[in-house]
């Protein structure tokens, strides 16, 4: 575990929990990628926003500290897509305290492997 990291596991759980974009977005660098599609922070704060109306809801169940990465696991509920709740991990990768990238995984080991590669500050 990495206590440098604490304030921004800290500030990504409060972001979650309070379901609010505009406290995620100091957490990313400008060229944060996501997947395929999201290439930016404006990018990954717009995918946000797009499933924040659509009704998303992610409650934040477990945080996990690594030595260059935080681990958020969450019970999502997606009405515009599935009935009921599912369990998922949010791997965010951390440079100069910014979050390079993140990666979504249907387990936690899954997502602790990619936490513990993720690359060198």
């Amino acid at each position: 575990m990495s206590s440098a990291l604490q304030p921004l596991a800290d500030a990504l759980k409060a972001a979650y929990e309070q379901r609010d974009i505009k406290r995620l977005a100091p957490l990313l660098a400008a060229d944060v990628r996501w997947g395929e599609d999201c290439h930016s922070d404006r990018d990954v704060l717009a995918w946000y926003e797009r499933l924040r109306v659509q009704g998303a809801d992610a409650q934040v169940e477990e945080v996990l500290i690594r030595e260059r990465a935080v681990v958020l696991g969450l019970r999502v509920s997606l009405p515009a897509r599935a009935p009921g709740p599912s369990r998922v991990w949010q791997t965010f990768a951390v440079d100069d305290g910014l979050v390079v990238e993140i990666r979504g995984y249907p387990d936690r080991d899954a997502a602790l492997a990619f936490a513990d590669a993720a690359p060198a500050a």
